[in-house]
This record gives C-alpha cells, structure tokens and sequence, in this order.
C-alpha cells in the first residue's frame, strides 16, 4: 500500500549541469535518466544506513543477520524537477511493535495522520543540511554504490536483450581461442578440444567445442554467426549455486544445433520466412551432412527450389555458412513410406518393391519395468547399384533418413538376402556420435 511522505523543510540545491551529468551518464550507459535516478536513490538510502549502523555500533562488522534486519531502514529522494534531495527513515506500520527502529503503531502514526492503516509506510525527514555533514567517507560509499547499481543495471538490461534474442542467429567476434589436448581411449589417438570465447557488445559468449563445427577454424578478431542459446547470468536459481553468484553473465552458442540450421534457412528463403514453406523435421552431422524435410502449403511452390534457389545460390550460401556442410533438401510427406523413400536420397527406391512400413517390437527393462517398446520400421528393398548411395559414407546418409523419419531402416539389395544391409538403433547411436 501507498505510504505517506512528510514534506522537508530542508533543501539540498545542486547547480544547472546536475541532471546534465546524469544524462550524459544514462546515454554512455543506454539508459533512461529515471533508471539513473533511481540507482542514485538507493545508493544514498544505502550509504545513509550503512553509516547509521556505524554510528551506532562500532563493532558493527560482527553484527549477527539477525541483528542488521533491526537495524534503521533510509530511503532517498530526488525531486525530478529542481533536484533537491531529502531522506528520510522508514518505519512501518504494524498492530503490535516489535522493533521501534522499523515499526510504528497504527495510533502514533494516526497522530501524524488519521488515514494511515496497517502496512502503510511513514517516512521521518532528516535530510541533512548539507552533504558536507554526512563525512567524506560516507559521501564516498555513496559514489561506490552509486556507479556499482549503474552497473548492475546496465548489465541487466544488457542481459534482458540478449534473452529475447534466445533461439536467434547473433554476429560476435572472436576474442580467444583455447585449446586442449586429449586422449580418446575409443579412438585410441589424441585429440583436440577447442573453446572459442566471443563478445557481443559488453557481454561475453562462448562455443564449447561440441558447438563448433569440425571445420571450423578461427582467430582473433574474426567474426561469426551462431545460434543464441542461453543467458548464464552466473548467479543460478538455484541455493546450492551461490557460489556462482559472482561469475560473470556468459552467453551461450551454438553452430551445431538443429536449430541453427533451421534458422539460417529461415533468413535465405523468403518462402519460409513468409510462412509458405515450411520446414517439418531436421537431421545433421554436423559439419558433414544434414537432411531437411520441407513441403508447401501452396501447390504452386516447389518447396525444394525455394530451398535451392536460383542455381543453388541459396542452398550454396547456407552449406558455405556451415563450412561446406552438404544438405540435402527432402520433400516430406504425411506418408511414412513415401517420406522414407524421399530421404534416402540421392538413392531411388524401386517401383516394383515399395518401401514396407512395419511395427518394431524392442524388448526393455526400464527401471524394474519389462515389456515392449513399439516403433516403426521401414524395409527396404534397392537395386544393388542403389545400395552404396543409400546407406552412405560411413553409414551416414541412411542414418540421417532414420533421424528424419524416426524409424529404423532396414535395406536390402534386390534378389540377395546375403547383401542386406540393416541399421539398428546402436549402429545408428554409433554413427551419430
């Protein structure tokens, strides 16, 4: 509920140039001059109790929590137009007093005013007569809090900007790269794990080594685009991470995420981003190869020359974005076994043995739970000239069609059960990791 203020007689008068001063700093800082003054405002408030805690307890440093809650509540305020300043203590209006330094009863603070209830706030002027009287290290903790709550505001709304940009393609620079060295037992050779921190603006971001592309090469002062994943104001929610809570806010990227790809389209093809193409399912190797199932909600666009473009211009820009990554625009379609067909390009399925769609029974044991896990699987049958285009280097090609489609694909060569080839759902798990 509202409080009720009492007017001091007692006026600080600053010269022309003080909201010239806050102005010119609220434009360094892209902030409004109210922000600034509010940040003035509590800093004084601050500084006045802190000083008043001394004042009256020398040893005020040793002090329990319990102890500082009783202590005298200030607040500060600066008239918007002549720029006086009054402070004032705080007390609070309560049906029974437990601590006279915070809380006043309701019939004392009746005798000041007859329209105050519970929870309103009564303010008690002692604005000082000149600044001059508050001492110079008070004066001095206040210009602390005062540039450290600037700060901390900027910050913030730094940090509030950068939040609605989550999910989108930002530009940053490089500022260091690091490197480290490893050693893969799988693979049984070293390896090198990268991390590439970045600034956007005044805050910094980073790319963990499983966000960048296995091409990727970069260094100082060389600029980049990845997707905006996350704001880490290092502080976290949760209490056992407040030992964070003096890191600094750190931006998270990616340009390995589906996402990325996703947007990246987005921006090239007018047809996506006016909402007549669309893109249905995503599958990537990242920096090898990706598979992208688009259809069109209007007959007379063919969604994969949108997605192409004019001699590829469009498709081009995109794969030279991801350094060369190849990405094969598929037609997708409500029908399983025609989607499928359509992801296994470059390869074409028969027409006299059409893709076969049935349902994959998986024995599990789940957290004491046994029984069966139920999908779908698509058989397969190809010419064998067909068989090498379908599954791919590595495997790669036929396992991208399985993310796509979310199903397992088994193929086979036509006329030869001996050259079947199967990709169940560990080879898969193996040739995407």
């Amino acid at each position: 509920m509202a409080g009720k203020r009492k007017n001091s007689k007692n006026e600080i008068n600053y010269h022309d140039t003080f909201f010239g001063a806050l102005d010119k700093l609220a434009e360094e800082k892209d902030l409004d001059r109210e922000e600034v003054l509010l940040c003035l405002e509590e800093a004084i408030a601050q500084g006045y109790a802190e000083k008043s805690q001394e004042d009256g307890d020398p040893n005020v440093r040793e002090k329990s929590a319990k102890d500082s809650k009783k202590s005298i509540k200030y607040a500060a305020e600066i008239d918007r137009g002549t720029g006086e300043i009054f402070v004032s203590t705080v007390r609070t209006v309560v049906a029974e007093v437990e601590n006279p330094e915070t809380q006043i009863s309701l019939e004392e603070a009746r005798s000041w005013d007859p329209e105050f209830n519970i929870g309103d706030d009564l303010y008690t002027d002692v604005t000082p007569t000149s600044f001059e009287k508050m001492g110079r290290s008070t004066a001095s903790k206040i210009k602390t809090l005062f540039i450290q709550k600037v700060s901390e505001k900027e910050k913030k709304k730094i940090e509030s900007e950068c939040a609605s940009l989550e999910n989108e393609i930002v530009t940053c620079q490089v500022q260091s790269v690091e490197e480290q060295q490893f050693y893969d037992v799988k693979a049984e050779k070293y390896r090198t794990k990268r991390k590439i921190y970045v600034s956007l603006g005044k805050l910094e971001g980073v790319l963990t080594d499983g966000d960048l592309l296995p091409n990727d090469q970069y260094r100082y002062g060389q600029m980049l685009k990845g997707i905006l994943l996350k704001v880490d104001d290092g502080r976290g929610s949760d209490e056992n991470e407040k030992k964070r809570k003096n890191k600094e806010t750190l931006i998270h990227l990616s340009r390995t995420r589906d996402i990325f790809l996703r947007k990246l389209l987005e921006k090239e093809v007018p047809e996506i981003r006016e909402g007549i193409v669309s893109v249905v399912e995503v599958a990537r190797k990242p920096g090898i190869r990706s598979k992208v199932a688009v259809y069109s909600r209007d007959d007379a666009i063919d969604p994969i020359s949108a997605c192409v473009g004019p001699g590829g211009q469009r498709i081009n820009n995109i794969s030279d974005e991801l350094t060369g990554e190849k990405i094969d625009i598929i037609l997708w379609d409500p029908d399983l076994a025609t989607f499928v067909a359509n992801s296994l390009s470059p390869a074409k399925t028969l027409k006299s043995a059409p893709v076969i769609i049935e349902d994959d029974y998986e024995k599990i044991q789940e957290g004491g739970r046994k029984g069966d896990k139920i999908s779908k699987v698509a058989r397969v049958t190809l010419s064998n000239d067909q068989l090498t285009l379908a599954i791919g280097s590595k495997g790669i090609n036929v396992a991208l069609a399985a993310t796509l489609c979310k199903c397992r694909i088994d193929i086979k060569g036509a006329g030869d059960e001996s050259e079947a080839a199967a990709v169940d759902r560990s080879a898969l798990a193996d040739i995407m990791s």
